[in-house]
């Protein structure tokens, strides 16, 4: 006899196109070293790194990372540890590529891409479209307070370029929304892959068309964009 599913168990629950995650929030004190770390890493770190954090919008924003592999071993306070820390955000202040230019990149490189949120064609085969692509949530379970993240697979559309990408959404991370449904832009950091073009959607050349992951190492993060960020400027978030 199988246990009764708990969908507050703490950790990560894959289904087909998507993931449901439940954490514990990081505690203050944790939250408070992570914020006094990154005040230390923008010091000095460039441009780039001052970029990845204007772009969170807020310190609740970048609780996202804490616990995260973004954050994996940065706290130990050794100045390699800051190193490594300056190293990842500079991977989120990198000027965002266009699909095309990415499709080109070898399979497993860190790329930066926007576009819009387009739902996967199949999600409405049962049971009807889901209103959402990506929720967080809060709640208390045994007198504990946890947060429910879920996700699901989507494409990401440059309309001006009539050219699309998949984003595979599994350990990824939303840092500075509560939400994200179709039609909202996005910036999205992960690593190229490939998927067979025939998921969804018109059918690419040579059978496979660009995906956007998370990687061995580091999972994907979504930004959501805003007025300010002008989709056709690629010069900076």
């Amino acid at each position: 006899m199988t246990d009764a599913f708990d969908p507050f168990a703490l950790g990560e629950t894959t289904f087909d196109g998507g993931f449901r995650r439940v954490t514990e929030g990081p505690a203050p004190l944790a939250l408070a070293r992570l914020r006094e770390l990154l005040l230390d890493v923008a010091t000095g770190g460039g441009d780039q790194v001052r970029a990845a954090l204007v772009g969170f919008k807020s310190w609740r924003s970048l609780a996202t990372l804490c616990g995260s592999e973004w954050t994996t071993g940065a706290r130990r306070g050794t100045t390699a540890a800051r190193r490594v820390l300056q190293r990842r955000l500079r991977a989120l202040g990198v000027a965002p590529l266009s699909i095309a230019e990415a499709a080109r990149l070898p399979v497993g490189t860190a790329v930066h891409v926007r576009g819009t949120i387009r739902r996967l064609r199949s999600e409405g085969a049962e049971g009807g479209l889901k209103s959402h692509i990506w929720f967080h949530s809060a709640m208390d379970t045994d007198n504990v307070r946890v947060a429910v993240e879920e996700g699901h697979d989507f494409f990401l559309a440059d309309e001006e370029a009539g050219q699309t990408a998949c984003v595979i959404v599994a350990r990824g991370h939303l840092v500075n929304a509560d939400s994200l449904a179709p039609g909202d832009r996005v910036s999205v950091f992960g690593f190229t892959d490939v998927t067979p073009q025939g998921r969804d959607g018109p059918l690419d050349r040579g059978g496979f068309r660009l995906a956007v992951r998370s990687g061995d190492d580091l999972p994907l993060l979504l930004r959501r964009l805003g007025p300010e960020d002008a989709p056709d400027d690629r010069s900076e978030l």
